[in-house]
């Protein structure tokens, strides 16, 4: 395990010159939590014999590993910037998730138990279950919890070395290994019930092993900021095409599958090598969009660039408890139109649109609420504000050290 000291050590300024908060963050978490959102509305409107429905789920599948990505980024560019003891990180990082984690959990379990009606022995079962490996969407907090364990490690292979793209090309090789094993199971009989053992003590779906390459992947970004941002708009439009082709060769793929014999559950797995490849050409495309959004809002000082900017700041700082509560609300919906007789007789696409655009109105209304509570940050999830007034801060004091020294030696 790497000692505090290690972990504490900066990269020199030559090799990231970026300091403060990443406000393109804003625009991507805004992105990829409204796919998260859209992939659900599907899926909760039952698309188990829809094959156009299930083609979007198996696109919007890309929600969890952009997320997973963007984690990556930037906690990587966080201990880069502003770098901590082991200590300090990992309290810091447990504390800021941990807390929402727990609440949330406790949350989900009363309304299971006030709709279900729960017995203690359904309870405890909920809570053994839900405790250690996360409630429906809160699994993605238990995969970064695994994250948040070996970050240190990792932090410590991408500075001992600068063949990373070596170590993007492992990471890959494997995740397309791994998926081929668990799409394929009968490909590789050995590795199979290697995997069948592991997936017994530990579901795929909350394993690390899982993501670990956007995890990878968003870290080596971080190590790389500037010259990935400087690529990137120089290629933006050519990423976007690159991205729109890769989504349309998902397509294909899908329908392929279906008209050789997969059934829609398989054709739309989310773990198969294919999706992979669909997932890093769309977060690509994300990150693109991303950068073009921040470079316009920098570059022009206007009223409405600048209201454009803050008013994607504020919506993403409420994707971290939109994420948190959607489930509750989207369920709630869906049992207001079986309550109401709207949910068989309504045709699919307008379910999804209700239970889409009204999980956002819901969700973000009461999110925006709560962060004008004390219960902000337990219920929200991290907070946004503070996380930028904490990365620009140390920019702005030395600004302020700096012009008051030119000051006093003019």
């Amino acid at each position: 395990m790497p000692s505090p000291k290690a972990f504490d050590t900066i990269l020199p300024s030559s090799e990231n010159r970026s300091r403060g908060y990443l406000e393109m963050v804003s625009l991507f978490r805004i992105i990829a939590c409204a796919a998260v959102l859209g992939n659900h509305a599907f899926i909760w409107t039952g698309m188990s014999h829809n094959a156009i429905g299930t083609g979007v789920i198996a696109l919007l599948h890309v929600s969890r590993n952009a997320f997973f990505f963007l984690t990556g980024l930037v906690i990587c560019y966080s201990q880069l910037v502003h770098p901590r003891t082991l200590r300090a990180f990992w309290k810091r990082r447990y504390l800021q998730l941990g807390v929402p984690y727990l609440a949330w959990t406790g949350i989900y379990l009363v309304f299971k138990t006030f709709r279900v009606g729960f017995s203690w022995h359904e309870v405890g079962s909920f809570l053994r279950m839900n405790l250690v490996t996360g409630y429906s969407q809160l699994y993605a907090a238990f995969v970064i919890f695994q994250f948040y364990i070996v970050f240190p490690l990792l932090l410590r292979l991408l500075r001992s070395t600068r063949r990373h793209g070596l170590i993007m090309a492992a990471s890959l090789a494997f995740a397309m290994m791994l998926g081929l094993v668990l799409h394929y199971p009968t490909c590789v009989p050995p590795l199979s019930q290697a995997c069948h053992f592991l997936g017994a003590h530990l579901p795929w779906s909350r394993d690390l092993l899982t993501y670990q390459e956007f995890f990878v992947a968003g870290a080596l970004v971080a190590f790389h900021l500037d010259q990935v941002r400087r690529f990137v708009r120089q290629r933006c439009r050519q990423i976007l095409l690159l991205s729109t082709g890769a989504g349309a060769i998902m397509v294909l793929w899908y329908s392929v599958q279906i008209e050789t014999g997969s059934s829609l559950l398989q054709a739309s797995d989310p773990y198969q090598s294919a999706g992979v490849l669909w997932y890093f050409a769309a977060i690509a495309g994300i990150f693109a969009v991303s950068e073009w959004w921040d470079q316009k809002s920098s570059r022009k000082s206007n009223s409405t660039s600048q209201a454009g900017a803050t008013l994607a700041a504020r919506i993403g700082a409420l994707t971290g408890g939109v994420w948190l509560s959607h489930n509750l609300v989207l369920s709630s919906l869906r049992a207001l139109l079986q309550g109401i007789g709207l949910r068989e007789s309504l045709p699919w696409e307008a379910t999804v649109a209700v239970l889409f655009f009204g999980t956002v109105a819901l969700s973000g209304g009461f999110v925006a609420i709560l962060l004008r509570t004390r219960l902000r940050w337990v219920l929200g999830g991290p907070l946004r504000s503070e996380q930028r007034r904490g990365m620009n801060a140390p920019r702005d004091i030395a600004v302020r050290t700096n012009a008051t020294h030119t000051a006093a030696t003019a």
